[in-house]
């Protein structure tokens, strides 16, 4: 084979790849972008090296672009995470503490950016594909560009064009799967309820982050 050829072959493979990437990041930030505040029920597992399912978390949320979210978790303890947009704020129950923390130190990690739909940003870091497509079911494979990373995989499936479970696959190889149930769109949440005050008598520890 000639080398020209060979450089037609792959300048031709480029193309092909790049308007792959760049079509996928386009319907996946038209999925990711159509409703400006959603809640939902979520099921949380990390996965074995077999896929099956160990330790198990549960709760709801509330989120409100850009940057403002109440994030439940019910069992197996409560925990309660509430971002404003300038801070987030940790509180355990359980230990009578709240951590406070800038947001900024969090609105840039991966999870974050999905669920605020900042799908630009994902593409600057993440080689994004469609991975699937059929019927109503749609999933996105986010493979990171950059050896300085804290994911090695992240997965998403849409059904009926609505985000419905996240598979994040960390540094250190642990899988964690999140499932999205009764799910609500374009809710119009109380703007309170991404306020907090920490309760008294708890300790409050103020991160000043990075």
């Amino acid at each position: 084979m000639s080398h020209y050829f060979k450089g037609a072959v792959l300048g031709a493979l480029f193309s092909i790849s790049t308007a792959l990437h760049a079509a996928a990041v386009d319907r996946l930030s038209e999925l990711l972008t159509r409703h400006q505040s959603f809640g939902a029920e979520f099921e949380q597992y990390t996965l074995s090296e077999e896929g099956t399912r160990q330790e198990h978390s549960s709760g709801e949320f509330v989120l409100a672009r850009p940057d403002r979210f109440d994030w439940i978790t019910h069992s197996p303890f409560e925990q309660r995470i509430v971002s404003d947009g300038e801070y987030i704020w940790i509180y355990d129950p359980d230990l009578e503490q709240v951590t406070r923390k800038p947001a900024d130190e969090q609105s840039e990690s991966a999870p974050a950016l999905i669920l605020n739909g900042k799908v630009d940003a994902l593409s600057e870091r993440f080689d994004i594909r469609q991975i699937e497509q059929m019927g109503d079911r749609e999933v996105f494979e986010l493979l990171p560009l950059t050896e300085k990373r804290s994911f090695e995989r992240i997965r998403l499936l849409f059904k009926d064009e609505v985000l419905s479970e996240l598979l994040l696959e960390d540094s250190l190889g642990q899988r964690t799967s999140i499932l999205l149930n009764a799910i609500e769109l374009d809710l119009e949440p109380d703007p309170e309820r991404f306020e907090f005050t920490p309760p008294e008598g708890v300790d409050l520890i103020l991160d000043p982050g990075v």
